[in-house]
């Protein structure tokens, strides 16, 4: 491949350069999980907290036989914060698709909540407009489907898209620009006052957590290369 795991790894700690305008702490990983180094692929997991943020992942997982490379950024917000949860995912399988995820994840319904939409939604609505601004022609289809029921808690202005390797080198401008707009709304974060608001949204993210590590179509041929226990706790680390 044209851009490979260099590029990858440039991706996530691009982003978590962006990410330390919250004073990240590092949470310690045992070691087996941090750097994972198997003959058949790689793992490289960094785990840090913040105020009002639960944890914010930086994962990154080479495939050797299939050469698929996935690089992903989740910020979970702490329980109870009217923070919708941050994802920003890029795969690559040679060949055959480039695919970035980005998205604001609500923890409210937005039509129930309108006020929560107006919030979050007109803002992330114009980053998806940039977004493929940025990306321009190298974007073959800005259509591509989600093949994962996970795409049933993304926001309506999610951006899932199959790119070229040029497009793959704008990832990080792109990335960098989704999280300012993030750490704008963190900063200005409240916890939700106790009552249906506050209940409905450590529902919604026990609920998004259970299902997107319940439907990631990488599950199979992580457990294929890396095992079964070991794909276990990676997916509780990163979910």
């Amino acid at each position: 491949m044209g851009v490979s795991m260099e590029k990858q790894q440039d991706f996530t700690q691009e982003a978590k350069k962006v990410l330390d305008a919250m004073n990240l702490k590092k949470i310690p990983l045992d070691e087996e999980l941090s750097s994972i180094r198997v003959e058949r692929g790689s793992i490289d997991i960094e785990v840090y907290e913040a105020e009002k943020i639960e944890k914010v992942v930086l994962c990154t997982i080479k495939l050797h036989e299939t050469g698929v490379l996935e690089a992903s950024v989740l910020v979970w917000p702490e329980e109870g914060y009217d923070l919708p949860i941050f994802w920003c995912n890029l795969t690559q399988v040679p060949t055959i698709m480039n695919v970035p995820i980005f998205d604001f994840i609500p923890l409210l319904d937005i039509v129930v909540w309108p006020e929560y939409a107006e919030r979050y939604m007109p803002g992330l609505g114009d980053l998806k407009i940039k977004a493929l601004e940025i990306l321009g022609d190298t974007v073959l289809d800005k259509a591509t489907d989600l093949p994962s029921l996970v795409a049933y808690a993304l926001s309506p202005y999610k951006i899932v898209a199959n790119i070229t390797e040029d497009g793959v080198t704008r990832i990080p401008q792109i990335a960098q620009a989704y999280i300012e707009e993030y750490l704008m709304h963190w900063k200005k974060a409240d916890p939700l006052p106790a009552g249906p608001e506050r209940e409905f949204s450590i529902r919604k993210k026990a609920s998004t957590r259970k299902l997107m590590k319940g439907n990631d179509p990488g599950y199979p041929f992580m457990i294929d290369v890396f095992g079964e226990e070991r794909t276990h706790k990676v997916f509780d680390v990163v979910f």
